[in-house]
């Protein structure tokens, strides 16, 4: 069979609006073992995990953090039994920004003996999960899954995650409605466990305000400067017009924005929204304000970023000790 016969047979059986198809829906809709392995062998399609395959042309222009979703996917799809999904899985399936976790999936059991988790694709945990830690989250398709709350998903991230990647994921469970209270209280009744330290310091980097995940990690590296800190999304009115700058420095007329998360989202503004993003600093630059912009790639040369910060805020002093 050619290699156009095989896409248009795979195309033809694939489950209607779904991006993964298991080993049992191409079986039901006639696609068996020797013309999957034909569609493996010649590039028609990819294979997720054991079971759980999608569409190579589909696969080839997915960016590598919808890879990563496809991937949870596929094991929601063919996990057996009803695993409760958590960490950075839980994370993905609460639609938190992710920045920088892996594609794994994170899983947690009851004990070690129970078996879950002893795929390659699968990071096993063994904690303590009470059901007031645990929610159900239905799927797009209509499935449901077990996954860690919002405020237990956070914490476990912030106990095993660097602390970057935990606080893009806290400030937006934060302002998806966690309760910062509740953390501490899971924080405090796991006093001595492996990681409570850092989870500890990753919540009080925690900041609702910061509105990506660009915007959480930008805030970490002038949090680490000896300056006084910025107000963040300061209300400034300059000719009748309210702006929001991510970062201020009120005395000093400074400002920080933040422009690159176009690239990590998959979506561009539009020539209007870019019109009134030039239009909206010119108006800011003539009050007197100096702009700083950064974008994604700045944020992986944190000593450039406080250069051109320090060099913008000119001969402001370092932070009065507390």
């Amino acid at each position: 069979m050619g290699d156009e016969k095989l896409l248009e047979r795979i195309g033809r059986a694939w489950p209607a609006g779904a991006p993964v198809a298991t080993t049992a829906q191409l079986a039901a809709a006639g696609v068996g073992d020797r013309v999957l392995a034909a569609a493996l062998k010649h590039g028609c399609v990819y294979r997720l995990r054991r079971g759980a395959y999608v569409q190579a042309a589909l696969w080839h222009e997915q960016k590598p953090w919808d890879r990563d979703k496809l991937r949870l996917y596929a094991h929601i799809l063919t996990a057996r039994g009803r695993p409760r999904y958590s960490y950075f899985s839980a994370a993905r399936l609460h639609g938190l920004f992710i920045w920088n976790c892996g594609p794994k999936v994170h899983v947690t059991a009851f004990s070690a003996a129970s078996g879950t988790g002893t795929a390659r694709d699968v990071v096993p945990h063994h904690d303590e999960l009470p059901a007031g830690d645990t929610c159900t989250i239905r799927l797009r398709n209509g499935m449901e899954v077990v996954a860690t709350t919002l405020e237990r998903t956070v914490v476990d991230c912030a106990r095993m995650g660097r602390i970057a990647e935990a606080v893009v994921i806290g400030d937006h469970a934060l302002r998806r409605g966690a309760r910062l209270e509740a953390m501490w209280a899971m924080l405090a009744a796991g006093t001595g466990r492996r990681g409570v330290r850092r989870a500890a310091k990753v919540l009080r980097a925690l900041d609702r305000r910061s509105e990506s995940p660009g915007e959480s990690r930008t805030r970490l590296i002038i949090a680490a400067m000896d300056i006084p800190q910025p107000e963040l999304q300061l209300e400034l009115r300059v000719d009748g017009h309210l702006y929001r700058p991510d970062f201020a420095w009120r005395e000093q007329k400074v400002i920080v924005e933040f422009d690159g998360d176009v690239k990590y989202f998959d979506f561009g503004p539009t020539r209007e929204v870019l019109l009134e993003e030039r239009k909206r600093e010119k108006r800011l630059m003539e009050a007197g304000w100096r702009f700083v912009r950064l974008e994604w790639r700045d944020l992986s040369r944190p000593a450039d970023v406080r250069r051109r910060i320090l060099a913008a805020l000119g001969s402001m002093q370092p932070a009065a000790a507390a």
